[in-house]
């Protein structure tokens, strides 16, 4: 008689226990977080593999024209440079030294990437 009101007694309280105490193990109770919040480790992502990198044709021509140019320019400034240390500073100064800039990237960028 005891053990069955004692088994009575745990099959009850049983429904209410787990309403009170969820189950650790059991589906969240929320959506899983996007992808990109996640935190991972590198080593938990895949290793990607990236195609070879395709040459690019370069136009020689257009890249002599560029240089010769970047030279021209760059055999001047010491001249104006030297009169600028004595208090007279050429007006196309700026533009030359600007336009030495954009030629070298230029350059940079057409023989490198």
């Amino acid at each position: 008689m005891k053990a069955l009101v004692l088994m009575f007694c745990m099959i009850s309280f049983t429904p209410a226990a787990d309403a009170q105490y969820p189950p650790l193990q059991g589906a969240p109770s929320t959506a899983p977080r996007p992808r990109e919040i996640e935190h991972r480790l590198p080593a938990d992502e895949p290793e990607q593999v990236q195609a070879p990198a395709q040459r690019r044709t370069i136009d020689s021509a257009q890249v002599k024209r560029e240089a010769e140019e970047l030279a021209e320019l760059a055999e001047s400034i010491p001249v104006k440079t030297q009169l600028a240390g004595k208090g007279v500073v050429p007006k196309d100064l700026n533009q030359q030294l600007k336009r030495i800039e954009k030629l070298s990237k230029q350059l940079r960028r057409e023989l490198f990437q």
